[in-house]
């Protein structure tokens, strides 16, 4: 019986001994998560009576540009709705969130249809256009597209006069 006591208490100090592994992480992985935390911790932006959260730089890799042509200046005159030029890998959910991220605004919903390459010829060379998402998005009765195409008009003034000294 004393052999089964020794035996016993044998076990637990090996048992004790035995520290529990921690998982390896590299500073990498570490200054990834503090980055992650860091966005969560960013407060909403309240317009009105609606919150959005604070653009990212994934939003801006998401959107690359307004399409305006003059079925676009409709579709903003009559139904209250943008188009955009996006990534195609994107998808429906990710265009309203960078969206209502990026302009703070209410999106009701998102259509998306890809534009094919076509062919463009420059002299004897044969090329193809890039291929896109276009994203139709409707906005809320309630916001008004004239604060969005302000600012996008405002972003083109500063950059212009940049451009064009800079050539000079």
């Amino acid at each position: 019986m004393a052999e089964e006591i020794k035996r016993a208490s044998v076990k637990e100090a090996k048992a004790e001994d035995k520290k529990p592994v921690a998982k390896k992480t590299t500073k990498a992985a570490e200054t990834k998560t503090a980055e992650v935390k860091a966005e969560a911790a960013k407060e909403p932006v309240v317009t009105g009576n609606y919150k959005t959260r604070p653009a990212i730089i994934k939003d801006f890799g998401i959107i690359k540009y307004i399409i305006v042509t003059e079925e676009t200046q409709r579709l903003q005159n009559k139904e209250n709705a943008m188009v955009f030029a996006c990534d195609p890998k994107a998808t429906k959910t990710e265009i309203k969130a960078a969206i209502q991220a990026i302009f703070s605004a209410k999106v009701k919903s998102v259509n998306t249809l890809h534009v094919a390459s076509k062919p463009k010829r420059m002299g004897r060379y044969v090329g193809k256009t890039a291929a896109y998402k276009k994203a139709i998005v409707r906005f809320d009765s309630s916001f008004d597209l004239g604060k969005i195409t302000a600012s996008v008009a405002a972003e083109d003034r500063k950059a212009t006069p940049a451009a064009k000294d800079a050539k000079k």
